[in-house]
């Protein structure tokens, strides 16, 4: 014998006051995915107006930024369940941190020397070696016998929580960013190695 239950009465989703909906969990996700929609398109709103205020193009397409990097190369930022998300699938960070977006990807696109480069470029520049600055790299030239140059970046490591580290230009990472002697002494170590 097959029972029959009774189906759960359907109660109104209210939201301040107003109702929303008949309170199905179709209807509640229907309204939760408005909610972020809505959201995301006024975060989105807000890092294409902080783009430009640090001087980079943005094109609002859709549900994302088209913006370009130094070269020219097209990139897209997008948002979704309170997230920016970069075209690489990087999640970028919160929605409710649009200055700290826009400065990870103003430096992501290179557009702006990371601070961490700016001081390690500093501090070889003190130790006698010539350096090249042009956002989003340094290069590091030891002049003498044969001339060396290094050429490094300072991006996140997705193996060590996304934290920022210095890179050379074959793709080995140095040191953390946040490390500046340490990853001296790496540049000085392979500027002076013998061939």
């Amino acid at each position: 014998m097959r029972r029959h239950l009774a189906p759960l009465p359907r109660r109104p989703v209210e939201r301040e006051g107003e109702r929303l909906g008949a309170g199905s969990y179709s209807g509640l996700r229907r309204l939760l995915y408005e909610a972020d929609t809505a959201d995301c398109e006024r975060a989105l709103l807000a890092l294409s107006k902080e783009f430009e205020a640090r001087g980079a193009s943005a094109i609002r397409h859709s549900v994302s930024i088209v913006t370009r990097t130094r070269t020219g190369t097209a990139r897209t930022v997008g948002a979704s369940r309170r997230r920016f998300i970069w075209d690489s699938g990087l999640d970028l960070g919160p929605l409710d941190a649009v200055d700290e977006v826009a400065l990870k990807i103003t430096r992501l696109l290179g557009l702006e020397l990371h601070p961490q480069l700016a001081a390690l470029a500093r501090r070889m520049g003190v130790r006698g070696y010539r350096v090249d600055i042009g956002a989003p790299e340094i290069t590091v030239t030891a002049d003498g016998g044969t001339p060396r140059a290094v050429r490094i970046t300072c991006e996140v490591r997705p193996t060590d929580e996304d934290r920022d580290w210095f890179w050379t230009h074959w793709g080995d990472p140095i040191a953390e960013a946040t490390d500046i002697t340490g990853a001296e002494v790496v540049l000085v170590g392979l500027l002076t190695a013998r061939p």
